[in-house]
């Protein structure tokens, strides 16, 4: 007996739903029941479509989105093998020592180590590809590297310029302007060419002299590939910290990496079954940000959203989730994951535990679930998740203790972990698809009783409102965003508001009076000139709320 697939089953249901569709729209006497169970068939219809998109979708994006410096790249390289083996030279017991350690193929550290979001796939060969920024974006920035150095010795902090660690690195080694660190009389100094250079030369000639040093016009290679001539690891690991450095005078400096890993490298690792994992730029004071909506907003992507143990769910974290789970007809849930990084033996430490690692984990997964619910988010337990990329390792090197664990103790975390994800089903990543055939089966039961549409029609105008609200407060937002942009854009120079800005930094301030609300008075005097962005967006609310009224009347077929 022949099974019928979710393909066929959608293709049926859709040429059904279209002949009822079309053989009611035919009909001259369309009063309201009729208008409201036509619609009643297309909002199905455009359901059908979602579905089958769901359905279709082969293989997965995992994003890994957390806080700089909290161990998300660590954690990556360990779960997909992009580790290896390296010879270290270690100060232990006094000594100094040459050791093997297992260092992480990516740059990893304290934080700030990544320029950019980087993106690994598996392939057959082994590559790095960049999505550069243009020549006038890196003049940009160059020239903001400049004003930061001439900026220095400010000692104003309200007035001091400030540029991100990564950015500065980057900058310094385009415009061969690093710092170093030689040694004098036994004591270690640090030479700063670039402010040598600037003390030298004055501003204008030393953006000059960094834009010639840069050569942009030449970083016009955006591809690398293995060259066979060295172990494979190896040249990944230097090669990926030369491009994310922006050392390689052909490369630009990366808006995007991509890193391409062969299979040979990715030998026992779980790679493969997704179709990406994308490492993103590290969170700072503000989480919500476009870059990471595009993965959280797209049906193909599973966001773990990666906080540290003890501070579980870290506030940012907390907060991200929060923003996008009170969507009203945007279902978030299943593709949510809070990934916990226990390290070493936090788990052990739990109040409760007895130090039974495993114990330790439930109770914090629990605890971590209550704050959630505290937090009025409803996060399954189940998609709170644990990783510890260094439990297996020893304390004094980065060595497996084998001792005690062998590669097969490592081996099975890193698959209890993946299977969470991605092995079957009834697991993490195909839940919500269980929920998909199952709203096929409910349109196909209802299409068995057709004639009875207004049975049907108040979840359908519950789900089609849902979606109308949502699009009413993005596009106000959108109106909101684009006027005080307008209002608050640069503007000329004998501009009293701009004065007014310009002016606050660096005054003498009496007692108790604060740089940062002066200029928050003056930008609110600003957006309440003219037109108050109130009254803007009193105005703008009431065009698109009335936009919203009509789409929800035409459901009824009133025009």
């Amino acid at each position: 007996m022949l099974t019928i697939t979710w393909q066929e089953k959608i293709a049926s249901l859709k040429q059904n739903l279209n002949k009822e569709i079309n053989k009611n729209s035919r009909n001259s006497d369309i009063n309201v029941r009729n208008h409201i169970y036509i619609n009643n068939l297309k909002s199905k219809l455009e359901r059908l479509d979602e579905i089958e998109k769901i359905l279709s979708i082969d293989k997965y994006k995992i994003a890994f989105i957390g806080t700089i410096g909290q161990g998300k790249t660590t954690a990556i390289c360990h779960l997909f093998n992009l580790i290896g083996d390296f010879s270290v030279s270690k100060t232990i017991a006094n000594k100094p020592r040459n050791v093997i350690e297992t260092k992480e193929l990516l740059s990893t550290g304290a934080g700030k180590t990544t320029i950019c979001e980087v993106i690994i796939k598996a392939a057959e060969k082994t590559y790095i590809e960049i999505e550069p920024y243009t020549v006038d974006e890196m003049e940009n920035i160059i020239f903001e590297f400049c004003d930061y150095i001439a900026d220095k010795d400010n000692a104003n902090p309200d007035k001091k310029i400030i540029i991100s660690q990564e950015i500065e690195r980057a900058i310094r080694n385009v415009t061969e302007m690093k710092l170093r660190y030689p040694t004098i009389n036994n004591e270690v100094t640090k030479v700063d060419l670039a402010k040598e250079e600037f003390d030298k030369l004055g501003l204008d000639e030393f953006k000059k002299l960094a834009l010639n040093n840069s050569q942009l016009e030449s970083r016009n290679n955006n591809k690398i590939e293995f060259d066979n001539q060295k172990n494979e690891q190896v040249w990944i690991k230097n090669t990926f910290a030369a491009i994310n450095n922006v050392e390689l005078k052909e490369f630009a400096i990366p808006r995007k990496i991509y890193l391409y890993v062969s299979y040979d490298v990715l030998s026992g690792s779980n790679l493969s079954q997704f179709d990406s994992v994308v490492d993103t730029k590290g969170l700072d004071e503000n989480p919500i940000r476009k870059d990471l909506q595009k993965y959280i907003e797209n049906q193909d992507t599973i966001c773990l959203f990666v906080t540290p143990f003890n501070a579980a769910p870290e506030a940012n974290i907390s907060k991200l989730i929060g923003y996008h789970l009170t969507s009203k007809s945007k279902d978030f849930h299943h593709r949510f994951v809070t990934l916990v990084l226990p390290h070493k033996n936090e788990p052990e430490q739990v109040h409760g535990c007895d130090g039974d690692y495993d114990t330790g984990i439930q109770i914090r997964k629990e605890e971590i679930q209550a704050t959630f619910r505290h937090l009025n988010l409803d996060f399954f337990l189940e998609n709170i998740l644990f990783y510890d990329a260094l439990r297996y390792y020893r304390n004094d090197i980065v060595k497996l203790n084998t001792d005690i664990y062998s590669e097969e103790d490592v081996q099975a975390d890193k698959d209890n972990f993946l299977n969470a994800l991605a092995s079957n089903e009834d697991e993490m990543l195909k839940k919500f698809t269980k929920e998909a055939k199952q709203e096929l089966e409910n349109i196909l039961n209802e299409l068995t009783s057709a004639n009875e549409s207004l049975k049907t029609f108040i979840p359908e105008l519950v789900i089609q409102f849902n979606s109308f609200y949502d699009n009413f407060i993005s596009e106000v937002g959108v109106e909101i965003q684009y006027e005080a942009i307008r209002k608050l854009s640069p503007q000329s120079e004998d501009s009293d508001f701009w004065i007014a800005l310009i002016n606050e930094k660096g005054r003498e301030r009496p007692q108790g009076e604060k740089y940062g609300d002066n200029v928050c008075q003056t930008l609110k005097h600003e957006l309440e000139t003219e037109q108050s962005l109130n009254t803007f967006l009193e105005i703008k609310a009431g065009q698109y709320w009335a936009e919203l009224v009509t789409k929800i009347l035409s459901f009824f077929g009133e025009k």
